[in-house]
C-alpha cells in the first residue's frame, strides 16, 4: 500500500515537471482556460484566431526549435506526446518550406508570409511566373537560387534575418548574360520593387562587327530597351516590346508582321511569339540558325 502511494506521488511530480519545464519554453505562451492540464489555449489551433500557433511563431521570427523541447526534434511527439506531423505531414513537418510560403512545389508564393495571394502583394508578385516559366514571352525557368541564396535549412544565413526579406543575389546565367562584350549588373531596388540591368529584360548589345548579318545594323552596335519592370506590377509589365523597341535599336526597320522572314523559328506571320523556349533564351533564333549573343 506504502509502494503504491509512491507510485502515485511520483506520477504528479513528473507530471508536474512536464508542465513547468514546457511552460518555460515560451513566456508569452497562452494560458489554460480549463481545469484539465494543458500548455496552449483552444485557440492554438485554430487558423482563424489571433492565438493561433502559426502567428505566434511568426512573431517570434520564426524560430520553432523551442517547440522541439517538447514536441522533439523530429516533431513526432516528444514528451508531449503530440505529434506536430499529424498535420504538418511534407518532409520537414513544421519546417518544411511551404508551411510558411508559398503552396506546394514549387514552395514559392503566393501564399507570401502575410497570407496574401494576389501578385499585386510585393511578397508575391511574379515569383511563380518566374519559376514555372509561364511568362507570355518566354519559358526560361529561374530557379529560387537564380534570385536568392537557397538555403539548406530553415535557420540559414539569409533566410531567417531581422530584415523580414531574402536577400537578391541575381545568380541567374540569363540575367547575368554577356553580350557584346558587356557584362549586366543585375539589381533590385527595395524602394521602387524594380528589377534592373538584366540581359532577360534588354539590358544587351549586339555588335555590327562580330554579326554575319551586318545588312541588317543601321548603327554599329544594337541595343535592347534596358527595361526596368516592376516586380509586383503583374499584366502591365508583360507588353510585347517592352525589353526591346520595334525593332531593337540599331537594326533596319522592318514591321512587326515580317519579323517572321527572319525569326520564323521564334515567330509566326500574325507577328506573335509561335515558340517561347526560343525568346528570350540567350541566343538569336534565325530561320538560317542560332547565333549566341556573346
Amino acid at each position: 500500500m506504502k509502494r503504491q502511494h509512491h507510485i502515485v506521488i511520483l506520477a504528479i511530480f513528473s507530471a508536474a515537471m512536464l508542465l513547468i519545464s514546457c511552460s518555460d519554453l515560451k513566456t508569452n505562451l497562452p494560458i489554460a482556460t480549463s481545469a484539465t492540464p494543458q500548455i496552449h489555449e483552444q485557440s492554438w489551433t485554430d487558423a482563424a484566431s489571433a492565438g493561433f500557433h502559426g502567428k505566434a511563431i511568426q512573431s517570434d521570427n520564426y524560430d520553432m526549435r523551442p517547440c522541439q523541447q517538447c514536441h522533439g526534434s523530429d516533431y513526432k511527439g516528444g514528451t508531449s506526446g503530440e505529434s506536430c506531423i499529424k498535420c504538418h505531414n511534407k518532409p520537414g513537418g513544421p519546417e518544411y518550406c511551404a508551411t510558411c510560403h508559398g503552396s506546394g512545389l514549387p514552395p514559392a508564393p503566393p501564399t507570401d508570409l502575410l497570407g496574401n495571394t494576389s501578385n499585386t502583394a510585393r511578397g508575391v508578385g511574379a515569383h511563380q511566373i518566374h519559376l514555372l516559366g509561364t511568362g507570355t514571352y518566354s519559358s526560361h525557368i529561374v530557379e529560387c537560387s537564380g534570385c536568392h541564396r537557397q538555403p539548406g535549412g530553415v535557420y540559414d544565413t539569409d533566410h531567417i534575418n531581422s530584415t523580414g526579406r531574402a536577400a537578391i543575389v541575381f545568380q541567374d546565367p540569363l540575367a547575368n548574360q554577356k553580350s557584346g562584350g558587356v557584362t549586366p549588373v543585375p539589381s533590385y531596388n527595395l524602394g521602387t520593387l524594380k528589377c534592373s540591368n538584366t540581359f532577360c529584360h534588354g539590358s544587351w548589345r549586339l555588335r555590327k562587327s562580330d554579326s554575319p548579318n551586318q545588312f541588317i545594323y543601321t548603327d554599329s552596335v544594337m541595343l535592347g530597351a534596358s527595361y526596368a519592370p516592376l516586380w509586383n506590377g503583374g499584366a502591365t509589365q508583360k507588353g510585347c516590346g517592352t525589353c526591346h523597341d520595334f525593332p531593337p535599336t540599331g537594326h533596319s526597320s522592318s514591321a512587326l508582321s515580317n519579323c517572321y522572314t527572319c525569326h520564323g523559328d521564334v515567330m509566326n506571320a500574325s507577328g506573335t511569339i509561335s515558340n517561347k523556349a526560343k525568346h528570350i533564351n540567350g541566343k538569336i533564333d534565325l530561320v538560317s540558325g542560332a547565333i549566341d549573343f556573346r
